[in-house]
């Protein structure tokens, strides 16, 4: 190994960044081509009794408009097995509503036109009749309201059961009994770029390429061709820049089939690009759950065993993650402590709200937000420091590998932490705050009249999901390398930390490899950037990949694989040298059949000015256990601006609805989002416990974590600053609401 992986090599996508050349979609330019403008619906619940698209269709310029009897009866499929279920196929959504629309910005119709304007203007003549129904807008109220999609008989999508030891036990032998039932809002992912496809068929292949295609290109493709009713191998879908993701960008929209489909009915390039008021009414939302939770204990601290019952918003319909939205959290709630039993209810509802699916932390941020907050008043009823009170608890080295079995009936058969060192971790983070300082002198302000507070939390964070990623190392003439992966850039700086893993193993500067992710012609398969699993999954099918280059030379040379040098076009070693392009290609799959589970923690300082409710956070700290850091300086910024977003959906960022449905929050007038006087400098922490040898590369998921715990660690110094007579139970934190708590 040449020390490559482990340093801080700058970010390879950035040159054009900087220089102004990267394209996005909206750069992107056929010749021929037209344009779309949707119309959505301007109601939350309502028949659809009639569609005159007449005066549009007639409008000059206008090429087509089409409405749901235009298209095939088709539903956007979820995209991984182990999210979809049979309830959940019931609630899926069409491209273009079928007689009923169930949110506020559902497609009704697609208006085609020479250009964007006259698109939009035409749009507006698009007259649809809408007998409105009553609307479902809380959900605790859709339990028993009447369904939305009435074929289905029910508002609930699924329940998610867990099930671990003898709960009941556990309960009748606590000294303390905690219960409080917390909320986590409704808000989502806001990237720079909004979301936006071009589609083109090939007049000689016959071929559909899709440009605008992010995050899970091949699963893109799959759902695609599913809807079109053709071959995956006549689709390609390919990536240009990304303005940011998140969680929310990628997955298959209704958009993606209308213009996949008008490209190949029309034989005419077709582009769609959202704009902002569409992404806030469009674009997946996420986070709105409801957690009951209880937590027993003894008298000295000891945690014993929690019931939680939730609710997660799926919105309108269920889309491409399926039941996710109440899975992960459900997964998630024990977090790193050695409880003796607990057990979960999950259940997926739906709403008359826009669609919920993922956004950076799903789940894990919910759960984590409603479990240490429990956890800190806990801690106040037994009279312990609350970083006392989760060191005595947290599943210690020793414990490694740790497993919860679950009972008969529940969603997983177990949850299994491979590896890690809890209870040293946290007193890293508490090392490097000067946790005791810290109380000390929140304690002396408070007293000389400041309103100021001190909040933890630790996390578990779910990642690394497979099944698999696959990779090719390609030797050039010159001497240069190209790796095909199916892995997908999200700015998250896989161009550099795959370039790193290749560039170690075969001792070559880092600027010879080239990284080729964007295409689906170029990789048969991969899944994509989600759930934290670029690195740990796809970065260990590049070193894979990479070694197998190694050895085929060596074989190629009669000569041990570590003597083998690479450069200047050819593979050598002891005075033997051999054409590189002779050796062939370098091939990896990694295999990830089990998610991997890592831990973290967050440290908040915040002030709360009295007159006007107003929450400022003076320092935020972020630990998180890395398996092992490719490049530090790519894991710190991803801690930290997951920690930025953190903020925001804590103190600012909330999707707000009225009784009847319709949205409140559809510019960034209404949408507040953190700016850098709302934010601190973001101070990181790495840890790096490697996983057991069957992560060769020893890498943990890292994209997510430093938002899992930020919302918890600011709630519990917002309410230390409050104090005890203020119950902090519900997000976000506006000034209007820390107000009220401090009346």
């Amino acid at each position: 190994m040449t020390g490559i992986i482990g340093s801080d090599v700058r970010r390879t996508a950035n040159a054009a960044l900087l220089a102004g050349t990267a394209q996005y979609v909206a750069d992107l330019h056929r010749e021929g081509e037209v344009h779309v403008r949707v119309v959505r619906s301007p109601v939350a619940h309502a028949r659809i009794t009639g569609i005159d698209v007449t005066e549009a269709a007639g409008h000059p310029g206008v090429v087509t408009v089409l409405t749901a009897d235009d298209l095939p009866d088709v539903r956007i499929p979820i995209r991984l097995p182990m999210f979809e279920t049979p309830e959940a196929n019931r609630f899926l959504q069409p491209p273009l509503a079928r007689g009923v629309v169930r949110y506020v910005g559902e497609p009704i119709a697609a208006v085609v036109a020479t250009d964007p304007y006259i698109a939009e203007d035409a749009a507006e003549l698009v007259d649809v009749d809408l007998d409105e129904l009553d609307p479902v807008t809380d959900l605790t109220e859709a339990l028993t309201a009447e369904p939305i999609h009435p074929e289905a008989g029910t508002n609930v999508v699924n329940t998610v059961p867990l099930r671990h030891g003898d709960v009941d036990a556990a309960f009748d032998a606590a000294d303390i009994v905690v219960r409080e039932r917390f909320r986590m809002h409704r808000h989502t992912a806001v990237p720079m770029e909004t979301r936006g496809l071009l589609a083109e068929v090939d007049e000689v292949t016959g071929r559909l390429t899709l440009w605008g295609g992010a995050k899970v290109k091949h699963s893109v493709r799959q759902a695609l061709a599913r809807m079109l009713g053709i071959e995956a191998e006549r689709i390609r879908v390919a990536e240009v820049n990304v303005g940011g993701g998140f969680g929310v960008r990628g997955e298959a929209y209704p958009e993606d089939f209308l213009v996949a489909h008008l490209a190949l009915r029309l034989r005419r390039p077709v582009k769609w690009v959202e704009d902002r008021a569409e992404h806030f009414v469009a674009t997946n939302h996420a986070r709105e759950q409801e957690h009951e939770l209880e937590i027993a204990a003894t008298s000295d601290g000891r945690l014993l065993a929690f019931r939680d019952r939730a609710w997660a918003d799926h919105g309108g319909y269920v889309r491409s993650q399926g039941i996710l939205p109440e899975l992960l959290p459900a997964q998630q709630v024990a977090g790193p402590y050695r409880w003796e039993a607990f057990s979960v209810e999950s259940t997926g509802v739906i709403t008359n709200r826009t669609p919920v699916g993922t956004y950076r932390g799903p789940g894990m941020t919910e759960v984590t937000f409603a479990r240490e907050r429990l956890l800190d008043m806990l801690a106040g009823r037994v009279g312990l420091d609350p970083a006392e009170l989760r060191r005595r608890n947290l599943i210690p080295a020793a414990a490694m590998p740790f497993t919860f079995a679950m009972g008969e009936g529940s969603a997983v058969p177990a949850i299994v932490y491979e590896s890690g060192d809890y209870p040293a971790a946290l007193d890293t983070l508490l090392d490097a705050a000067d946790y005791a300082r810290l109380r000390r002198e929140v304690t002396a302000r408070r007293a000389a009249g400041e309103c100021v507070g001190l909040g933890l939390a630790v996390y578990i964070e779910i990642g690394a999901i497979g099944p698999f990623e696959e990779a090719r190392v390609v030797p050039g003439p010159a001497g240069g390398f190209t790796v095909h992966i199916g892995a997908g850039s999200l700015g998250q700086g896989i161009e550099t930390v795959f370039a790193q893993i290749v560039a170690d193993v075969l001792r070559v500067p880092v600027e010879d490899v080239r990284v080729a992710f964007s295409d689906t012609d170029d990789v048969p398969m991969g899944f994509g950037a989600f759930a934290s699993r670029s690195t740990p999954v796809a970065g260990n099918a590049a070193l894979l990949a990479a070694r197998d280059l190694r050895n085929r030379a060596a074989e190629a040379l009669g000569a041990d694989a570590d003597a083998v040098e690479f450069g200047q076009g050819s593979v050598h070693v002891a005075g033997v040298s051999l054409p590189v392009g002779k050796v062939g290609e370098g091939r990896g799959r990694f295999d990830k059949p089990h998610p991997t589970f890592s831990f973290g923690g967050a440290l908040s300082v915040v002030a709360v000015d009295r007159p006007t409710g107003r929450v400022r956070v003076l320092r935020h700290i972020v630990m998180h256990d890395v398996g092992r850091a490719i490049n530090p300086a790519l894991v710190r910024g991803q801690l930290a601006g997951a920690a930025s977003q953190g903020i925001g959906g804590t103190l600012l960022e909330e999707l707000l609805y009225d009784s009847q449905g319709q949205p409140l929050s559809t510019t960034f007038g209404d949408y507040r989002m953190p700016t850098a006087s709302e934010l601190p400098d973001i101070e990181t922490i790495l840890i790096e416990h490697r996983p057991p040898q069957s992560n060769p590369l020893g890498a943990k998921g890292v994209g997510e974590s430093g938002m899992v715990a930020t919302p918890a660690a600011v709630a519990n110094a917002v309410a230390d600053a409050l104090g005890e007579d203020a119950t902090v139970t519900r997000l976000p934190l506006t000034p209007g609401r820390v107000r009220a708590l401090l009346r």
